[in-house]
Formats: C-alpha cells, structure tokens, sequence
C-alpha cells in the first residue's frame, strides 16, 4: 500500500512516467537504505600504535543537527541520499524539500513517524528558498548543511553557512554537463549515449551513461572542429526525431 501511494505522489510531484517508479528509482531507494542501515553498527573509531606510554585513540561523534536542501528532479532518491548517512551517523535531520515536488518527502515523514523514530530526528520542513533554506542555511544550531540543486542557489547556501557559525557544506550542483567528443570518436555511439542523457525521464535525468558519459539532468555536446559539429547536430536531430 505505502509503495502505491508513493509512486502516486511521486507521479504527481514532477511528472515522471508511472511504471518507472519501480524500475529505477525505488529499487535504488530501498538498496540506498539498506546500505547506510548496514553502516550503523560500524562507525567507530580506532585504537592507533605510537611510541611512548601514550593510550591513542580516535573517536567518531555525530555532527548534530543536519540541515538537508533537496532539488526537484529526484525527490525521493534525494530524501534517502540525505538522510540515510546523517541517520546512520547519529546526527538528526531538518529536510527541505523543493516547492516544486514536495508530497514524497512528506508522506515519508510521515511513514518514519509510524515507525516509531523518536519526534524532531527527521523533520522535513516545506518551503521557499529565501525564506526555509535562508533559515536552515544560517541557523547557528544546524551543524552542517548538504545542498542539491543550482550553482547560483550554492553559493547563497555558501555564504549563509559562512555568515552564520562557519558551518561545513556539502555541496552537488547541477548543469548541463558537457559530452567531449574527439574526432575519432564513434559519432552513431555519441549520438545514441547523448540523447539517452537528454531525454532519460522527459529530460530530468542524473546519472552516468555507460561508456564514461558523465551528465547531470542533461547532456549537451561540446564537439572538436566545424565539421564534427555539423555531423552530430544532423545525427542527433534526425534521431531525437525518431522519438515522436
């Protein structure tokens, strides 16, 4: 039942195809989980040799309160990314959720509820960017604060944090990530790994291509010479053609 209403709500909220829910995105939610619910028990610290009659040790202690700013394009696979490691190292979570595609982050607060985690560990906080993420950015109680979206907002996340108690940032932003392509690539394999970038879910995907194409929510070509640039715009149109 929880999984049908969140593939609902996560239709809803950005308009992705409905069966591809299952195939891609919630098999890499759950697998996301399970592997920081493995980590848990195994942060800690170690017992380190030095001369001397010295006991040396290190000791890992949770950050605090995390302050979690999450994009649009993947609003579930975000939550997990942000709050899976912060839960596993003892720290407590204040999410973000964009305005944009808010209703999986808040049924999922709400499943954490009926778990039965104790109240204020998650709490997914809706809003805009210059009034929540302004908060959460520049509240001195908010330890450390992880941001995913554009380069323009990271650098408002940057200077907050900074202005506020010097808190650390994590940051992963987005663009439209260049394809180098060489003259003596394979311009068909090119075009065929470009589009797949471009137009994996409508257009809003992030991943890696097989083949070391790197994109994040689309690639774009960025090619060596006149020439090649005139070959794979034709190549690339007449196959994004092929897609109506």
């Amino acid at each position: 039942m929880c999984a049908c209403v969140l593939q609902s709500l996560w239709t809803l909220d950005n308009w992705k195809p409905f069966n591809d829910f299952k195939g891609a995105d919630m098999n890499l939610v759950m697998e996301i989980n399970r592997n920081y619910a493995d980590w848990a028990d195994k942060l800690c610290g170690k017992i380190i040799p030095v001369r001397g009659n010295f006991f040396c040790y290190t000791k890992h202690e949770p950050v605090g309160v995390c302050g979690q700013i999450i994009p649009w394009n993947f609003p579930l696979l975000m939550m997990a990314w942000k709050i899976g490691p912060a839960l596993a190292c003892g720290n407590t979570a204040d999410l973000k959720p964009t305005e944009q595609s808010p209703l999986t982050a808040l049924y999922v607060c709400s499943l954490i509820k009926e778990a039965g985690f104790p109240p204020g560990v998650v709490n997914v906080v809706p809003g805009y960017g210059p009034t929540t993420c302004a908060a959460i950015t520049s509240h001195p109680d908010i330890r450390k604060v992880a941001f995913t979206g554009s380069a323009e907002a990271g650098k408002i996340v940057m200077v907050g944090a900074a202005e506020s108690n010097m808190k650390p940032v994590t940051l992963e932003l987005g663009c439209k990530s260049p394809v180098i392509v060489c003259k003596d690539a394979d311009l068909d394999k090119v075009v065929e790994l470009a589009n797949n970038a471009i137009f994996f879910k409508m257009g809003r995907g992030d991943h890696e291509q097989p083949g070391g194409f790197s994109t994040l929510t689309s690639g774009r070509s960025r090619v060596t010479g006149r020439l090649l640039h005139i070959d794979i715009r034709e190549i690339m149109s007449n196959q994004g053609a092929s897609l109506h």
